[in-house]
């Protein structure tokens, strides 16, 4: 499968650059920003063209994917720690901090709340369902999945603790990642450093419907996949696993191609492919029905997150055809024949069928 002119790859680095690449056959641009700090949280803004990022030294940059250019620069932010994650609702821009405050930001005016994380808690995970307005989903170290409603500030879901195991000792969950089903707005998957991946359905109980576990995985980000239920999961050991998240749960296949901890997966939504960025700073394109690597590139620094946007071919602009030369003599021809009326032909049709009736009524008399 050739992806030539298909994608245009934005991609964050440890050094705080922005690597900008269109095509697989273009040079890569890159886009630094004044104050250099690793990338930890990259999405698209509020526009198709908007670009939200948000660094370690908790600042948060708006950037113009056409223009090329940084916006806006947001800082002087409520908590502290590094931005763990940045989402768009409506007009506003949601920021969240590894302290657990969340900022609700726009150009007129900011507000923030609390999730209220235990001692030895943080907030590392933070998911913006674009089939639900104002809901946030959460997670991190002790800290359990929850659903917030960012204009009431509530807790809307929170999901409880997986129990204790054979020695009667709490199973921990450090949420990684959180990713949403597109089918179903109620449904919602974690993956976590423990090797635990989790499916949550808000409308039945409090616990995950769906567990998946891989002893030896320590878990580092989930994406949903182009098919109903499945998803993608990354490793800190250096692969990706395609799962099936319907009851049991299981992995339906492995992509052992990288050589480093995968750090950001995103998937297209309608092709087979998804992309991939990984510590070995190599970009990586996978297609998931064979699990052929259909492209490989190696852009120099570490890489932490990755967005990819399908580029839309402008169809040509049809010639207009040239005009026929025109035949006079057979022109004239037509504007001399004589126009024939619907009565004129309906009289023509009546005496022909009168007379076949007449030469009909000659031959039974002649037998």
């Amino acid at each position: 499968m050739d992806i030539s002119n298909k994608y245009c790859f934005y991609v964050g680095t440890a050094r705080g650059a922005l690597q900008c690449m269109c095509t697989p056959d273009e040079k890569v641009s890159y886009s630094i920003p004044e104050q250099q700090s690793e990338i930890t949280a990259l999405e698209w803004g509020r526009s198709e063209d908007e670009i939200i990022i948000g660094y370690k030294n908790e600042q948060v940059d708006l950037y113009n994917a056409v223009a090329n250019k940084y916006t806006k620069t947001i800082s002087k932010l409520e908590g502290e720690g590094p931005i763990v994650g940045v989402a768009p609702i409506n007009k506003s821009i949601i920021i969240a901090k590894q302290e657990g405050i969340i900022t609700i930001w726009n150009r007129k005016k900011s507000d923030y709340f609390s999730i209220n994380l235990e001692e030895n808690g943080t907030l590392d995970a933070l998911l913006c369902n674009k089939n639900r307005e104002n809901v946030v989903g959460t997670g991190g170290e002790c800290n359990d999945f929850k659903l917030w409603h960012v204009e009431t500030k509530q807790c809307i879901f929170k999901a409880k603790s997986l129990g204790h195991d054979e020695l009667n000792l709490p199973i921990p969950t450090s949420v990684r990642g959180i990713a949403s089903v597109p089918e179903n707005e109620k449904l919602n998957a974690c993956a976590t450093k423990e090797g635990h991946v989790l499916l949550y359905d808000e409308r039945a109980q409090r616990r995950p419907v769906v567990k998946f576990f891989e002893k030896k995985a320590s878990y580092t980000c989930i994406a949903s996949a182009f098919r109903e239920r499945q998803c993608l999961v990354g490793t800190t050991k250096g692969y990706m696993q395609l799962l099936d998240l319907r009851a049991p749960g299981k992995c339906l296949k492995t992509f052992t191609t990288f050589t480093g901890s995968i750090t950001s997966i995103v998937c297209d939504p309608v092709e087979p492919l998804v992309a991939t960025t990984s510590l070995d700073r190599f970009l990586r394109v996978h297609n998931l029905e064979n699990k052929d690597l259909v492209y490989k590139a190696f852009l120099k620094q570490n890489l932490t997150r990755i967005l990819m946007k399908p580029l839309v071919k402008e169809e040509p602009e049809t010639e207009e055809t040239a005009p026929q030369p025109v035949d006079e003599e057979y022109e004239e021809l037509f504007d001399n024949m004589e126009t024939v009326s619907d009565k004129q032909v309906s009289k023509q049709k009546r005496k022909s069928e009168s007379e076949k009736a007449v030469k009909k009524k000659k031959k039974i008399k002649a037998a």
